[in-house]
């Protein structure tokens, strides 16, 4: 009986200097080749996810929630696992780093979201811990597949040449979220959650939060950002989507064999360049009526440089103002609309104005391209989904071959 009091004693006291080891005790929620993940482990990644996504907490939403946190605890384990194997270790300072990354992102400091965890009794341990696996496994398949995966220049150049042909057709600026179909037990399940993500989406929570937590696309890390894309760069069936949806919308979750994609229209724009988007830096010469118009017919006839310009009209008693590279829609109406047309160098024929005659003169000009299309940035994209599909593979790989047992 003393006995029995004093291990009551002991266990008691161990509990109390160990938060969250009394979950430990209650069960183990899966093992994974030998390697145990708590139900407490579940428990911190879940508040983890609601913490971080802004998605609102609920009974129903914790517990679809939770099988879908299981399993990626299940995946992060032979992530964590395949790294090990070959001597991939993650330094404390990398991800340090990427926490003031994330940080960074959500206008906070480091100290800010450590103190922003510990506000919601989530362990700094489990966000490092998610850390930690993504980094370890973005370095194992660099490490494995990277060297495999070769991008020719004849596949970039016809992509590019299909980028350049896309300049003069509709664009659009889309985030993505694509959900992993292998994460789900049921279609039934895949359909509760992805649904719900809409919902909650469209009232408000934060894209980019949730696009990081949940994708498994080469986005995830941007919050999903695609960047500005035509409609034909996408699979068929989002481009159908895309090319119905209204600036500000949430698409409904959309069904591919590459799994469910949720889409996020910000913007779009009619193709071609945006004459509105023109940069001019403009001299603004103002002559009072005491210079007579012959004198500044001679001045716009002499004209040679801006700082010539400049210096002469001061001799002439003219004002001077220099806007400096401006988009042509924000410059005053009377300057847009007479140097328009005009070219670096050129100069717009004097205007009268109430009391004093204007002269404009174009000292530089930069038009607006569109959308810049760059080689580099091709090859990285083509690079990006290479390895994201070989990554995928290898993972499928991994969950076959493992022996994983739910409890």
């Amino acid at each position: 009986m003393k006995t029995t009091r004093i291990l009551s004693m002991a266990l008691a006291l161990f509990l109390a200097a160990a938060p969250g080891s009394a979950r430990d005790i209650e069960g183990i929620a899966a093992v994974v080749n030998d390697q145990v993940i708590s139900l407490y482990d579940v428990d911190q990644r879940v508040d983890l996810f609601f913490a971080t996504s802004g998605i609102e907490k609920s009974p129903e939403m914790t517990e679809r929630m939770r099988d879908q946190v299981l399993r990626s605890l299940v995946d992060e384990k032979l992530q964590m696992q395949e790294a090990t194997r070959v001597e991939i270790q993650i330094e404390e300072t990398e991800i340090e780093e990427r926490m003031e990354l994330l940080a960074k992102q959500d206008n906070r400091t480091l100290d800010g979201i450590k103190e922003f965890l510990e506000s919601k009794s989530i362990e700094e341990n489990t966000l490092k811990a998610q850390i930690r696996a993504e980094l370890a496994w973005n370095q194992f398949v660099r490490r494995n597949f990277g060297g495999r995966i070769k991008v020719g220049d004849p596949e970039i150049e016809e992509q590019y040449e299909k980028a350049v042909k896309a300049v003069n057709q509709t664009r659009y600026l889309v985030s993505e979220i694509l959900l992993n179909l292998d994460n789900f037990s049921t279609e039934e399940q895949v359909r509760q959650l992805s649904g719900e993500i809409v919902r909650q989406l469209q009232s408000g929570t934060s894209f980019p939060a949730v696009a990081r937590q949940f994708s498994i696309a080469p986005t995830a890390g941007q919050g999903g950002q695609l960047g500005w894309i035509s409609a034909d760069q996408l699979n068929p069936r989002l481009s159908q989507v895309l090319r119905q949806m209204q600036v500000g919308q949430i698409s409904s979750p959309i069904p591919t064999t590459g799994g469910v994609y949720i889409l996020a229209l910000a913007d779009k724009r009619a193709g071609g360049n945006d004459p509105s988007k023109n940069q001019f830096d403009v001299l603004t010469v103002a002559f009072p009526d005491s210079v007579k118009r012959q004198r500044i017919d001679e001045y716009v006839s002499d004209f040679k440089t801006c700082r010539r310009a400049q210096d002469k009209a001061k001799k002439l008693k003219a004002s001077v103002k220099r806007s400096g590279l401006k988009q042509l829609r924000t410059l005053p109406g009377a300057v847009a609309l007479a140097v328009v047309n005009l070219e670096a160098g050129e100069v717009a024929p004097p205007s009268q104005q109430n009391n004093v005659t204007n002269v404009y003169i174009v000292c530089d000009r930069k038009d607006d391209l569109g959308i810049e299309i760059s080689r580099d940035q091709i090859a990285d994209n083509i690079f990006s989904q290479r390895i994201s599909v070989m990554a995928r593979r290898h993972l499928r790989d991994l969950r076959r071959d493992a022996v994983v047992e739910y409890r």
